[in-house]
């Protein structure tokens, strides 16, 4: 099982909206209220980030057959964007509930 998404990981991008392309990492601040994985909130599809280029980012792939509350979780290796994309670098293997 790749490593689920949570608060505080991170993915990395290039971000179109600047004047050349720029690279960014997005940190992860939106997530599951009741899922946790290794103490964190769960990363689902459509949760959102900040970007180090200044925009927010969103998830936007995750496992088809793992939800959290209802929404396909975001894992490691998983795509967002912002005007650019990003893949999920990081995550835990432990999931549980609150």
């Amino acid at each position: 099982m790749s490593g689920v998404s949570r608060i505080g990981d991170v993915g990395q991008g290039t971000c179109p909206s600047h004047d050349s392309p720029r690279p960014y990492i997005t940190v992860f601040n939106t997530g599951a209220s009741t899922v946790t994985a290794e103490g964190m909130p769960v990363v689902r599809v459509g949760d959102v980030g900040i970007s180090t280029c200044g925009h927010p980012t969103v998830a936007l792939t995750g496992a088809p057959i793992s939800t959290v509350e209802g929404i396909i979780m975001h894992r490691q290796g998983d795509t967002g964007a912002n005007s650019g994309p990003y893949v999920a670098l990081g995550g835990a293997v432990t999931v549980g509930g609150n």
